[in-house]
């Protein structure tokens, strides 16, 4: 009997014995049905484990500056980078953050219009969707920081560090009309790390 033969031949009987209730040679014993069963599940909820989002990627919805203005505050000097401290939403107007160390802190969708910035550590904070209209960034190292949505409309940004920031190509020829200077820190010339033609 060929193969082909052979294996319709099986799948036939294994009909007929499904056909009349009659177990197949063929089936998986119960216990095997169980550990599929269980690794289906595992797979599973790995699956919806990655696709849920982390606390840690969360943004937070609201801060205590969000409720409370924080117009004018005076946190020059601090270290935020390891406190889990974040500002967003946040009215933070006039707001001194020089020498301040933000490195991965959240201000998502804060007002620091004419907020400065002067040496600070922005590495990786995430700034989408602020107003920073006239913020001060001299000699800020804002390097991998995210400013998607953010308005920047006359910001100060001599000596800053904006290198692997993407912004888009607008924003892009703005800051690029003012880009002056290397950032004391690292070294990056402001206009190389924005990409300016």
């Amino acid at each position: 009997m060929t193969t082909t033969r052979r294996a319709k031949t099986m799948a036939m009987a294994m009909t007929s014995a499904r056909a009349v209730g009659e177990p197949s040679s063929l089936a998986l014993p119960a216990r095997a049905h169980g550990a599929i069963a269980r690794a289906v599940s595992v797979v599973a909820s790995v699956l919806v484990a990655f696709a849920m989002p982390h606390a840690a990627l969360a943004i937070p919805q609201t801060s205590e500056c969000a409720t409370n203005s924080c117009d004018g505050y005076d946190y020059s000097g601090k270290d935020f980078s390891k406190t889990g401290e974040y500002f967003t939403k946040g009215s933070l107007k006039r707001a001194n953050f020089n020498d301040t160390n933000l490195t991965g802190v959240t201000l998502f969708g804060a007002d620091l219009s004419n907020a400065t910035f002067v040496n600070a550590n922005l590495t990786n904070a995430n700034l989408g969707q602020c107003n920073l209209t006239g913020a001060n960034f001299t000699n800020a190292v804002l390097s991998g920081a995210i400013v998607s949505s953010a308005n920047l409309d006359d910001a100060i940004i001599t000596n800053s560090d904006w290198t692997d920031v993407i912004v888009r190509k607008d924003v892009q020829t703005a800051l690029c009309k003012v880009a002056d200077g290397s950032n004391p820190v690292t070294g990056e010339i402001t206009a190389l790390s924005l990409l300016c033609p």
